[in-house]
């Protein structure tokens, strides 16, 4: 047993430690160059070094649960004890517990003072103590937020009696948990409520926007260069009929002119470094390897694609069995374990957990991959408020305030991520893991499955729970759902608004123009986005394009 659990942690530190160092070079990949802050990239490098360790807590309680139950008798294993499984699971709680409370600490309170402390910087009569000050005036607003969630929680939700669907040993056990652990459950929660909006508005059409990017790279630098030169020279063209309009006479020049002149100015200047960048990279070494590697760009685009689609589908095929197949219904949030249609994915992850630890790295690789496409979705789309492009997320033109909302994003998404690996792309695989049980009883009423293997049958909801033990982080979610079944409907059909996205994001995909190979193309488009550079340029460059 002890040799089960020091692996299983041990692995555990060695992938946490990886996470913390990838954060580290993602924070430094994408934070400004010439405009950082100390606080600003430790506080984004914890916060998502944080969450992705969260996310690989779930494969580790997989293989501790798991471990537990011998897949050749159906029953537990001899060192598998009540006291010593109750140890195991006690120290899961806490480590979820641990990790959640960090969350709600970075979203609530550390990186909203952070982010207002970096934004009194600019002014200048102000001392480090009133920039402090002014920070936590600011960041008072989100610790209220939090506490009216916990009093929420802790008093206004109603208790209800169970329903007769829920009259099963595993409902029983989470219906009687302690009301702190409600609470805590109910924050974590609303949390991944705001986490589910960032997975639908990022993450869904990033995993089509993320495939589509390798698959089509970037413009060829030849075809780039002719195209700026074009623009070039239709702004210069532009600039001379203004000139020519006021030389000769003593024609003062109009208000809209002069705007009309500044434009352009501001177009050519940014024209001309676009220019000198594509020219630069035509030399670049680094470019000629790129083009080298093309081929293997491409095929790994197209795994990509076919695998979010398979991560789709699987999701898909699961929400659809959860109206049949579900033990409650509505009345808490479709919980299901194991789906009577096929699921590729949890189909994979259940019979790779019997050789631990492939499981747990195709996991790590899954939360990876839906971490890359809520990047891509950022990057693509923007930290926006509606019409209103707040920060864009670039490579080495990220500011402070962008790092830091962009820290707070992946957190809660990642956060819900939880939510819908546990019930929705592998529930069968998050829930028991590779667990079975033997499910015939002698005339001694004794379980013995030695001669007979056709009924030791995978674990569920309806199982002895003295056999199948479920996993901590499918506890903490179902407590959930049945406690606040409005909540586990909202879920629900979030993940139906998740594929919907998914479909949009690629069309737009699949249309959507290759990017520039000039990182200087970045600003132009930030400008465009705000509205910087002049309506008529961006007709000719569409034109042209």
């Amino acid at each position: 047993m002890s040799a089960v659990v020091g692996v299983a942690w041990t692995l555990y530190g060695v992938v946490s430690a990886i996470l913390f160092v990838f954060s580290i070079g993602f924070t430094r990949y994408y934070q400004d160059k010439h405009d950082r802050d100390v606080l600003s990239t430790t506080t984004t490098i914890l916060a998502v070094g944080l969450s992705l360790s969260c996310l690989a807590l779930l494969p580790i309680d997989i293989f501790l649960v798991s471990s537990t139950v011998d897949p050749l008798t159906g029953l537990k294993k001899k060192w598998a004890t009540p006291d010593k499984i109750e140890n195991i699971m006690f120290v899961l709680q806490w480590m979820y517990y641990g990790h959640y409370f960090l969350v709600g600490f970075f979203c609530f309170f550390l990186i909203p003072f952070v982010y207002f402390y970096y934004e009194e910087r600019d002014e200048v009569d102000q001392s480090r103590r009133d920039r402090i000050r002014t920070a936590f005036k600011y960041t008072s607003f989100f610790v209220a937020i939090f506490s009216v969630l916990f009093l929420f929680a802790l008093f206004l939700k109603p208790n209800r009696p169970p329903p007769p669907q829920l009259d099963l040993d595993y409902f029983k056990k989470i219906l009687i948990e302690s009301n702190g652990e409600k609470t805590i459950a109910f924050v974590i929660a609303c949390l991944a409520f705001l986490g589910m909006l960032i997975l639908i508005g990022y993450t869904a059409p990033g995993l089509s926007l993320f495939p589509m990017a390798l698959i089509k790279g970037r413009k060829k630098l030849d075809l780039e260069n002719e195209n700026v030169e074009n623009q070039l020279l239709i702004v210069r063209e532009r600039q001379r009929e203004l000139e020519a309009k006021y030389a000769g006479n003593n024609k003062v020049i109009t208000t809209r002119d002069y705007r009309k002149m500044q434009n352009l100015e501001d177009e050519e200047r940014i024209l001309a470094r676009r220019l000198r960048g594509i020219e630069e990279d035509k030399k670049n070494v680094w470019q000629k390897v790129l083009t080298f590697l093309r081929p293997f760009k491409v095929a790994i685009g197209v795994i990509c694609f076919v695998f979010s689609w398979i991560i789709v589908i699987s999701m898909l095929l699961t929400i659809i069995d959860k109206v049949s197949s579900s033990v409650c219904g509505r009345q808490c949030g479709y919980i299901i374990s194991q789906t009577a249609l096929f699921n590729p994915i949890n189909f994979t992850f259940v019979n790779l957990s019997k050789w631990f630890p492939l499981d747990y790295v195709l996991m790590v690789l899954l939360i990876f991959y839906y971490f890359l496409a809520t990047i891509s979705g950022l990057v693509n789309i923007g930290v926006r408020v509606l019409w209103m492009n707040l920060y864009c997320i670039r490579r080495r033109g990220t500011t402070p305030q962008g790092l830091l909302v962009t820290a707070m994003m992946l957190t809660l998404s990642l956060l819900a991520l939880n939510y819908t690996l546990t019930s929705t792309v592998a529930p069968g695989y998050a829930h028991f893991g590779s667990q079975v049980y033997c499910n015939y009883t002698t005339i001694r009423e004794q379980r013995d499955c030695i001669d007979r293997n056709e009924y030791i049958i995978p674990c569920d909801l309806k199982a002895p729970t003295e056999l199948c033990t479920p996993t901590m982080s499918s506890i903490l979610i179902d407590r959930v759902l049945v406690d606040t079944p409005f909540l586990g409907l909202v879920f629900y059909y979030y993940q139906w608004a998740f594929i919907g996205m998914f479909f949009i994001g690629s069309l737009v995909a699949g249309f959507r123009q290759p990017r520039s190979n000039v990182d200087g193309n970045d600003v132009v488009e930030d400008l465009e986005h705000q509205g910087l550079l002049s309506a008529s340029s961006s007709q000719d460059h569409r034109s042209i394009s």
